[in-house]
């Protein structure tokens, strides 16, 4: 039964967010309905069998969250690919997000392609952004923030609360503020 109900759920979920002009892909879950702060002509693409959680019922650890998605321009875009696990986290794209196959987000996430606003604040140097791409397989733990211009290579980990400001090669264990590499993890493939 409760699977039956979940099963509706996501498919209601998956058409409310097909309306808002959000492509996806077959399969997968949606737990609650995401957010979407979307500029008109921006794009916003999730892949097959994705998993989308925006209900404090199905992850303790973001009681009050839900997972956005936040658009800053037209030219804008999110791409998750298949396979990827997202919980009640925040991804707002002035330029670029991409979000690798099999990768797993923590809750209550953060991942930033911009500053938001000029710094230093009243300058007119305008908003500073540069992509962001998250490999194939990372696993990225709850309450971590990822910054702009930061790629995060392939099969790597980054410890829960890590503030992500430079890239992290593939396959190695990363944490802390700003988040550095612990230790590379053994076989590697």
């Amino acid at each position: 039964m409760r699977i039956a109900l979940l099963q509706i759920m996501t498919r209601i979920f998956r058409v409310l967010l097909k309306l808002r002009g959000i492509k996806i892909g077959r399969g997968g879950w949606l737990h609650g309905l995401p957010r979407c702060y979307l500029t008109k002509g921006s794009r916003v693409e999730i892949g097959a069998n994705v998993t989308l959680c925006s209900m404090p019922r199905f992850n303790p650890l973001a009681p009050e969250g839900r997972m956005r998605f936040v658009t800053k321009t037209s030219h804008a875009r999110i791409v998750i690919k298949d396979g990827a696990g997202i919980s009640s986290s925040l991804l707002s794209s002035h330029e670029s997000i991409t979000i690798g196959r099999n990768t797993l987000i923590g809750a209550d996430c953060m991942i930033v392609d911009s500053d938001f606003h000029e710094i230093p604040l009243g300058s007119s140097r305008g908003v500073r952004h540069a992509p962001i791409e998250i490999g194939d397989g990372v696993f990225i733990g709850t309450r971590s923030i990822i910054l702009k211009g930061v790629s995060i290579g392939d099969g790597s980990v980054i410890g829960a609360g890590s503030v992500v400001a430079k890239s992290i090669p593939p396959h190695c264990i990363a944490a802390g503020n700003p988040a550095c590499i612990i230790r590379m993890l053994e076989n590697a493939s």
